[in-house]
């Protein structure tokens, strides 16, 4: 029999409560959440002195129910745990969720006891939800696992809460009765003994009944299974929003090399997201609404947003929010400002975002959302408009029709559209009603959170449609560990990377024979594995040209090798033609202790070092990533040239930067940083000119 799935742990035929107590305020939330949903299957009281818990029998343990048993949950002292799993496996349950607190969260002790446990499952082959956690909800099926009062959704399918957090998850659920949004699942995952929020994710994407992932990370204690979430959203062509917290800078890496400084463990996560399409969300607020909105926009067309409201200074709030978070606004096509004219008399210059003004009809309203909407440019819709009203004080006929004819024109439009709320608000019994009875979408969110989510969305969408991610072959094993810059470039070369020819000169007669062959202007560096940065010790001259400079510049670099690294290990000197003014670019790869391997890349000079403008990404990474990561830098419009040097090719580009992550790979577990820098671009050739490996101790 096979490893029991996640999804099933959370759509349970049958649950036992171990340590069912009238005294247990948990316990009493878990009988009452499941009896106030409905939920169909039986529900036994556990507890080991019998009698009842509230009203019914209780079993003093799960071997006298004489029948099978889905889940277990386990509200017990942490020091019954144990036994209590061993009467659930014996009872045939596959499945666990422990609410008890008393593990990891305590310290190390706790810690050794949580291992144990989870331990014991895999023996017993029950898969564990917690522990300290406060259960999960399955709103789909009525079972309610959880232990604080449940606010059920009017729509039980759209957004699954996955949470580190218990309260978090509670909050967002509150949140989402409050803005009416549809909800599928809530999971508290707790301390994770064995399933994390990654494995549940990427159960839940499986449900039909899931339009969207919202996450509550506080760590990613497995990357490979968050990386495979992500894959499969992709996949499955649903989005993940995460909010994660804790965007501390990790240790520094390799003193050696300048990658260590620009990679931090949330800069990571951020790279990580990037790569596979996930929406990062930086407030509780903002995770909803961006889980509700990319959940029902679904994948979006290339373009960008329509606004149409009837107060021009919201339009003008819209138009910078909008601008902030990256959304063109295109501007109304002649055909489209014409329309509009034609429907709105006196309209002198229709742009958007649009101001209706106070005095439209509905009629007119409607006919402009469809005008806009049809532009081939627009990928989706906002109206900030007066709210759904919440009160029967603030109902009146003309907001009414107003409301009923923005939902005809938005049901009616080619692309996603919504009316959203100036300020986020709450719905009431009465403004669910009025927006299910006209069939209004409608955000509550407020208009801020709306233009973030939409945000969200455009870049999720536009991930999607570049297709996933093929990293090419994995590059045959490096087995040199290469400790200077002459043997860093030659492995490099054997990698497919294009590397500058050069020549190592042991002398300065054969430093002269290599100017003489090479010809024109040169570079002569110092050749030592002790010396990293040999500019900072003179250790480089530039612009050499002809035999007897030569012989000048390798005297001149040896002498400041010997006065300024008196004990490094010296093999001569690097003798390489000197390239004209071109981009430079770092590529740096670091291997971070969660993540393995990570690529930096970014712009040379002042780009990396004061500004640190880097994209980071995992690897192993395609050619199209690498063009992402570079498309997403500040300072991107410099690869366009100018003054005199030509446009980077891209495609050149970034399969050169391919080719080192490849090579990164290939040189096995042992390497701690490779760094290229500079890459030099100039058109379409594409150079590596200097390269530092570190390695790890003992390798």
């Amino acid at each position: 029999m096979g490893s029991p799935a996640p999804l099933d742990l959370l759509r349970p035929r049958s649950i036992a409560v171990l340590g069912a107590s009238d005294r247990s305020r948990w316990s009493e939330a878990v009988f009452a959440n499941l009896a106030a949903a409905g939920f169909a299957g039986a529900v036994h009281a556990i507890n080991p002195r019998g009698g009842t818990a509230h009203g019914r029998p209780a079993a003093a343990s799960c071997a006298a129910l004489g029948e099978a048993v889905d889940l277990g949950v386990l509200i017990v002292p942490a020091q019954a745990a144990a036994d209590a799993l061993r009467d659930l496996a014996a009872s045939g349950a596959r499945h666990a969720a422990i609410l008890s607190s008393g593990f990891a969260e305590t310290g190390e002790a706790g810690a050794a006891a949580q291992r144990d446990l989870a331990a014991l499952a895999r023996d017993l082959g029950i898969r564990l939800l917690g522990p300290n956690s406060l259960g999960f909800i399955n709103f789909v099926n009525g079972a309610h696992v959880w232990t604080t009062p449940v606010r059920s959704p009017s729509r039980r399918e759209g957004v699954a809460i996955v949470s580190q957090s218990g309260a978090t998850a509670y909050f967002l659920s509150t949140l989402a009765a409050q803005w009416d949004v549809g909800l599928s699942h809530v999971v508290a995952t707790g301390n994770e003994a064995d399933l994390d929020l990654a494995a549940f994710g990427q159960a839940l994407l499986e449900d039909p009944a899931v339009r969207s992932l919202a996450l509550f990370v506080e760590t990613v204690r497995d990357p490979a299974g968050f990386v495979a979430l992500a894959e499969a959203a992709l996949h499955e062509r649903k989005p993940v929003i995460v909010l994660k917290v804790g965007a501390s800078e990790v240790t520094a890496k390799a003193a050696l090399a300048h990658t260590g400084a620009l990679v931090g463990d949330d800069r990571v996560f951020d790279g990580a997201c990037r790569q596979y399409g996930v929406i990062r969300a930086h407030a509780i607020e903002e995770l909803l609404a961006a889980a509700e909105i990319a959940g029902r926009t679904g994948v979006l067309r290339k373009g960008g947003l329509g606004i149409v409201s009837n107060s021009g200074g919201i339009c003008e709030i819209a138009a910078d929010t909008a601008a902030a978070r990256g959304i063109e606004l295109p501007a109304l096509t002649p055909d489209a400002a014409a329309a509009l004219r034609e429907t709105i008399p006196g309209f002198a210059t229709p742009h958007n975002p649009l101001d209706l003004t106070g005095a439209i009809t509905p009629e007119q309203c409607g006919r402009v959302v469809e005008i806009v909407g049809s532009q081939p440019d627009i990928a989706a819709l906002l109206c900030p408009y007066y709210e759904v009203p919440t009160s029967s004080d603030d109902v009146n006929d003309r907001l009414s029709a107003l409301h009923a004819a923005l939902a005809r024109s938005l049901n009616a439009a080619g692309v996603p559209g919504f009316v959203v709320s100036y300020t986020a608000t709450h719905q009431s019994p009465l403004s669910r009603d009025i927006v299910a009875g006209i069939g209004l979408p409608y955000l509550a969110c407020g208009l801020d959170r709306a233009i973030a989510g939409v945000a969200g969305a455009m870049a999720w969408s536009a991930r999607l449609r570049e297709g996933a991610t093929l990293p090419a072959a994995a590059a045959l094993p490096i087995a040199e560990r290469p400790r200077s810059e002459h043997a860093a470039l030659r492995c490099l070369a054997s990698a497919g990377v294009p590397v500058v020819p050069m020549t190592l000169a042991a002398n300065e007669d054969e430093a002269a024979q290599a100017a003489r062959r090479i010809g024109g202007r040169l570079v002569v560096k110092i050749a030592s594995p002790d010396i990293a940065h040999k500019t900072d010790i003179g250790g480089v001259a530039l612009n050499v040209e002809g035999e007897a400079a030569v012989r000048e510049a390798y005297r001149a670099v040896m002498a400041a090798a010997s006065r300024h690294a008196p004990s490094a290990g010296i093999e001569g000197v690097i003798v390489a033609p000197m390239r004209p003014r071109g981009i430079e670019l770092l590529v740096g790869i670091s291997r971070d202790p969660q993540w393995g391997l990570v690529m930096a890349l970014g712009l040379g000079g002042v780009w990396v070092e004061a500004l640190k403008d880097v994209a980071l990404r995992l690897l192993p990474l395609d050619a199209a990533e690498v063009k992402r990561a570079l498309a997403g830098l500040r300072g991107a419009t410099l690869l366009r040239g100018g003054r005199g040097v030509p446009a980077a090719d891209t495609d050149a580009v970034a399969e050169a930067v391919m080719s080192i992550g490849q090579a990164a790979l290939a040189f096995g577990p042992g390497l701690a940083t490779l760094e290229v820098n500079p890459l030099w671009v100039h058109g379409d050739r594409v150079e590596a000119l200097d390269a530092l490996c570190v390695w790890n101790e003992g390798n």
